[in-house]
């Protein structure tokens, strides 16, 4: 007995011997044989060796900013009302206007009105369409710009030069610009059309049957205004089979009509409007 403690005594100094001993950096480690197979009846009742299984290690992962609508969500966009006194929700263009004034397209008089049913002049038409620049991509025309009743002294004249240029408007015949005249419904879309350049190959006597009083149309303005309809640009209030070509357009129509021609180019989404006569040349809201 004395000798198997001693013996037990020995194992453990070599084993703490061992353990002090500093490791061979060159060293290599050997793979431990498998144990050799168990035959017989002994197998039936031996548990194979397992191997371990190797240790494997994930990547480490780094953190990743947050894209930034993530981490600073955008708050919503908050649009005011225009303030108008004399135009609220019941008016029938206020959708249209509404949008416009939002955008800053559109404003009311130093008295807080927007005169929706008053008309425009030619001056004021021109200052409009200068406003809009619905075509700021085109190359000015060389067109003539000297009128003799707007003069460098004019408050619309360089209104009044650029509309012309960019191919919206030109003089009468007689010479001059006549800016103080009203401008009527047909005039408005004769210039919206020719500043966008629209063309159509559809025959008068098809696209201008949803107009009662087509027979009213000069002929002068007849191609334009076909060209307009087909592009969705004319607005007939109140009622929209009548276009009442001659009449003085309002402030209200004017801007309403530049709001389509806007939506034509795709500077602003459309807006449902009964009042609008759709491009196939059928009140909105009805189909082929």
């Amino acid at each position: 007995m004395l000798a198997g403690l001693l013996a037990i005594a020995t194992a453990l100094t070599l084993i703490a011997w061992t353990s002090k001993q500093p490791v061979d950096a060159e060293a290599t480690l050997i793979t431990a044989p498998n144990p050799p197979p168990v035959w017989g009846l002994k197998r039936l009742f031996h548990r194979p060796y397992a191997q371990p299984s190797p240790l494997t290690v994930p990547p480490p992962v780094l953190p990743q900013p947050l894209p930034p609508q993530q981490a600073w969500p955008e708050l919503p966009l908050v649009q005011t009302q225009p303030n108008f006194d004399d135009l609220n929700t019941a008016h029938w263009a206020w959708p249209l206007l509404a949008d416009l004034a939002q955008r800053d397209l559109v404003s009311g008089f130093p008295d807080g009105t927007f005169r929706p049913g008053a008309t425009m002049t030619r001056a004021e038409f021109a200052a409009q369409l200068a406003q809009f620049n619905l075509f700021p991509n085109r190359s000015l025309l060389p067109a003539q710009t000297s009128y003799p009743d707007v003069g460098p002294d004019h408050w619309a004249y360089s209104s009044v030069q650029k509309s012309v240029k960019m191919g919206f408007l030109n003089g009468h015949p007689g010479g001059g610009f006549l800016p103080n005249q009203p401008v009527s419904r047909i005039q408005v879309i004769v210039a919206l059309a020719n500043g966008l350049a629209l063309t159509s190959s559809r025959a008068a006597t098809e696209a201008l049957v949803p107009y009662a009083d087509r027979d009213q149309v000069p002929i002068w303005a007849i191609r334009q205004l076909v060209a307009a309809t087909e592009a969705g640009l004319v607005v007939n209030y109140p009622e929209i089979t009548v276009l009442a070509p001659n009449r003085a357009a309002s402030r209200a129509e004017v801007a309403a009509m530049v709001h389509r021609s806007l939506v034509y180019t795709g500077s602003l989404k459309a807006i449902p409007s009964p009042y609008v006569v759709e491009k196939a040349g059928l009140p909105s809201g009805h189909s082929n």
